[in-house]
Parts: structure tokens; C-alpha cells; sequence
């Protein structure tokens, strides 16, 4: 295949958000910034021997589902789905869930996929990286460009809380006020609560600024500064240099207040959260006495649908168990244990309750092979790929359970990712 543009027709949506279009020679392509039924230019921006990807340069016919993104310019690197009707977007995803599990050979009766009314400026959760303009002479933040390791310089994103935009300025125009380097700085996390109060970590390459951030932290509600390896990871810390303002955000969840941090796992859609866990809770019978919750973070799934039951919160976080055992300390009857789901399976027993909410790569093998030999009377999956969960469930449902609840929900709207929960029994 010649490295030129090409035209091509696509066919369908796909899991992962591209959409698929087959070309001259058979080979399938992927392509970012398509919709189905479109006709389309394409830049082909990987080329492998069976498939390749690539990006629309120009649409020539437009699926009717088709929007403008609010996000022109950044829309790629944040929320690739702004180009698709909200309600366009809704039936996309059921259908691609849907398709997953009938693709691992499951029959699954389906209840109404869950999608939010809102889809702007739901995510209490942003990291960006930084820029330097030479023309200007100032620092901006930056994402990558997907498909590159380019980065692309962003004001604000349409997904983001109002109250994260905000303060993502009021950050670049106290390091451009203060004439401080961009090659000091490698990258900041932002979270902001319900209550409209924002928490930042900020990442450095060299320390020696590290004291001029404490002005800024007047700004936030809370804000750690962080000295990081620079040749680690863009969020990992190698050391906290300073901490101003409060340690903790706090969300309520089903009438509860639960306590993270800037840096812990929290749901970034609290809205849409609260009705899954709403969903879990009304799958908990009376007879469900005995509960564990694996990957269980800081403890928000089983201490709001379970938290009067006896629990087990199980997590291999250092941070995360310092928190949950906050969350939990009034509570007598829950206990909170730091591990490996692999390597704590003995606690699995014929009359538990398992709650799951494991990471993309989806459950460990030992937990499936426990699971399937103890048969627990019922296993809460809720997952964050939808498409090893399918793997998963198929798994368990040949090793003898069945599924008795299932249902999607539009956690990332703008965005093709999916959140699934399905309940199976072991009775």
C-alpha cells in the first residue's frame, strides 16, 4: 500500500471507538474521526500486515448522525465521540456491548442501557502534561495527539468539570506570571468535587521550583507538589515536596460521604456511578449476608450497597486501603485487607457474595478457578472493559453459573468507553 492518502467507505463501529471500513486489498482498517455508513479521506497513520489504522482528513459523506465537536481543534486526544449525536452515541454503545457478548457465545437478556443527560463537563478527573510555545515565550498545557507522540496544546476541554478548566488557567497564568520553565514541569492531575471545591497534584522534573507553588495553592482546595523521576511514568511519585491547603476530597454515594484522593481511583462520573451502585445494591438479597468486594479502591462499591452485611474490602493499594479503613472505621462489621485478589481466594466460599471491579485486564485466572470451584451464591462484575468481562463471564457461565442481571452504562460520554455490570448465581 502506497503512504498516501486514501478513500474508503466505512461499514460499522467497533469496540475501541474507531470505525471499520474494508479496503481494495481486503484488509481491515481502523479509522479515528469516522463514523459508520461514512464515505470518507484517510491519512493511514499504522500499516501492519493484516490490518491498519488510520485518521479522516476529509469526510466526503457524512453519516446524518453526524455533529461538530465543541472541542475542534483537541477533540481527538480528549473525547473522540464529540463528533456523534448524543443519542446516536447511546444506541452505538449498546449495540457494541451487546455484540461482545454474543461474539463470546453468551445469551444475555439485557436491561435499558443507562446513559446520563449530561454530556459536557461531567469528568471531576483530568491529567494533562505541559507545553512550550517559542514563539510566545509561554508554558500551556498539553495532551498527547492520539495516534502520535505529538503533543497538542489545550485551554480547556468540553468533558471537564467547569470548576477543572478554571483552575487548569488560573495554574498556566501563575507559572507564565512567575516565569517558570517547562522543562521543570512534567504534569498535573486535577479532581473537583460535587461541591465545586478543586484538588491538584503537581508533577516536576526538577525540584528547585517546588517552593513557588505554594502561592498557587491559595487557588485550590488542596494541592501536593511532587518531585517525579523524569524518566518514569508522567503521575508517579518519587517524592511529595510540599503539601498546602486539605489532604482529602469528599463525595457523597448513596447517602454517604466517602473520603479519596487527588491521586486515588474515584469514579470520574459521580452521577452516573451512583445508579450503578443504585443497580448493584437492588441485586443484594436479604440471604446475601456475607460480602467481599476485590479491587475494592477505598471502598466505595461495598460500603454503599453493603455496609450493614459483613465485609471484606480486599485491595492491593497501599494508598487505597489507608483510605478505605477511614471510610470504614465506624463501621464493626467490615474488614479491610490489603492483597492481591490472586493471592487472598481462599476467602471466596460457597455462601459469599463476590463483588468485582477489576482493572481493563479484566479478572486473574486463579480468581476465575476459585470461583468456579467454591460456586459463591453470587458474583457482582462490574467492569471497565466490557470486552475481557465477556471473557470473563464466559468462563464462569461454562463453569456453572448463570446470568441473572446485566446491563450497560455511559460512565465516559463523548468518549467510546463502556461500563458493564453483570450479576451471575451459582445456585
Amino acid at each position: 500500500m502506497a503512504d498516501k492518502n486514501i478513500i474508503v467507505t466505512t461499514e460499522k463501529m467497533v469496540y475501541g471507538g474507531q470505525a471499520l471500513a474494508t479496503l481494495q486489498d481486503g484488509k481491515k482498517c481502523f479509522i479515528w474521526g469516522a463514523l459508520d455508513n461514512e464515505k470518507v479521506e484517510i491519512e493511514i497513520t499504522k500499516n501492519k500486515k493484516d490490518w491498519c489504522e488510520g485518521v479522516v482528513v476529509k469526510v466526503i459523506s457524512a453519516n446524518p448522525k453526524r455533529i461538530i465537536p465543541k472541542d475542534p481543534i483537541t477533540f481527538m486526544s480528549t473525547s473522540p465521540w464529540q463528533i456523534v449525536d448524543y443519542d446516536y452515541e447511546e444506541k452505538l454503545k449498546e449495540d457494541i456491548l451487546k455484540d461482545l457478548f454474543h461474539r463470546a457465545k453468551l445469551e444475555v437478556n439485557w436491561s435499558n442501557f443507562f446513559q446520563n443527560s449530561k454530556d459536557s463537563h461531567y469528568r471531576n478527573k483530568m491529567e494533562y502534561n505541559f507545553w512550550f510555545d517559542k514563539e510566545t515565550q509561554k508554558v500551556s498545557l498539553a495532551l498527547h495527539q492520539r495516534g502520535t507522540h505529538q503533543k497538542i496544546v489545550l485551554l480547556e476541554s468540553d468533558i471537564a468539570s467547569v470548576e477543572i478548566n478554571d483552575a487548569g488557567k488560573k495554574l498556566i497564568n501563575f507559572i507564565n506570571k512567575n516565569q517558570i520553565q517547562a522543562r521543570m514541569l512534567k504534569s498535573v492531575i486535577f479532581r473537583s468535587t460535587q461541591d465545586k471545591e478543586v484538588f491538584a497534584s503537581l508533577f516536576l522534573k526538577d525540584p528547585s521550583c517546588s517552593d513557588k507553588f505554594e502561592k498557587f495553592s491559595n487557588e485550590v482546595q488542596g494541592l501536593e507538589v511532587i518531585f517525579s523521576n523524569p524518566k518514569s511514568p508522567a503521575s508517579v511519585a518519587t517524592e511529595v515536596l510540599g503539601s498546602y491547603g486539605e489532604d482529602m476530597l469528599s463525595d457523597d454515594l448513596v447517602d454517604s460521604a466517602y473520603l479519596y484522593t487527588t491521586r486515588s481511583f474515584f469514579q470520574v462520573n459521580v452521577p452516573v456511578y451512583e445508579q450503578a451502585l443504585l443497580d448493584i445494591k437492588s441485586n443484594i438479597d436479604k440471604e446475601d449476608l456475607d460480602i467481599i468486594d476485590y479491587y475494592s479502591g477505598v471502598g466505595s462499591i461495598g460500603l454503599s450497597v453493603a455496609a450493614h452485611k459483613k465485609l471484606l474490602l480486599i485491595d492491593s493499594d497501599d494508598e487505597s486501603i489507608s483510605i478505605a479503613k477511614i471510610n470504614s472505621a465506624k463501621l464493626k462489621n467490615v474488614e479491610v485487607l490489603k492483597a492481591r485478589s490472586e493471592d487472598a481466594i481462599d476467602y471466596i466460599k460457597k455462601d459469599s457474595t463476590v463483588i468485582v471491579d477489576p482493572p481493563r485486564a479484566g479478572l486473574h485466572s486463579n480468581v476465575i478457578e476459585k470461583l468456579i470451584s467454591s460456586k459463591p451464591r453470587k458474583i457482582i462484575y462490574l467492569s471497565c472493559n466490557p470486552s475481557t468481562q465477556a471473557r470473563d463471564v464466559k468462563l464462569l457461565v461454562d463453569g456453572g453459573f448463570n446470568i441473572e442481571f446485566a446491563k450497560g452504562y455511559n460512565f465516559f460520554p463523548r468518549t467510546p468507553h463502556i461500563e458493564s455490570l453483570i450479576v451471575l448465581n451459582g445456585l
